[in-house]
């Protein structure tokens, strides 16, 4: 069950950590949860910090649907969550991390 629910919340990180707002994580996920969960939350928040994604960064939503989302933060990250099969056009963006139905790129 809890493999199940922490794919899930990884969903979950790569929307909220690479979207603007104030983001929490939840103590038990972070330290209470395997150690691949630990790492790929410090990932995302790496990447978040990394491209400077604040409480008022700007927002592109390029995909919104049943099995797939996507979104252009700032002008300097990307992201997809969903099970749909989608990656950013262009050269210019690589893998930052990437997870189960999740991947974040950067610029």
């Amino acid at each position: 069950m809890l493999i199940c629910i922490s794919l899930w919340s990884l969903q979950g990180y790569a929307y909220i950590l690479t979207h603007p707002g104030t983001p929490t994580i939840f103590y038990d996920h972070f330290y209470d949860w395997s150690n691949s969960i630990h790492e790929q939350i410090v990932k995302l928040i790496d990447t978040r910090k990394r491209q400077g994604i604040h409480s008022r960064s700007p927002i592109r939503i390029l995909e919104a649907k049943h099995n797939v989302y996507s979104a252009i933060i700032g002008e300097k990250l990307c992201m997809k969550i969903g099970d749909g099969s989608w990656s950013p056009s262009g050269r210019e963006w690589t893998l930052s991390t990437s997870g189960h139905n999740y991947a974040v790129w950067h610029k």
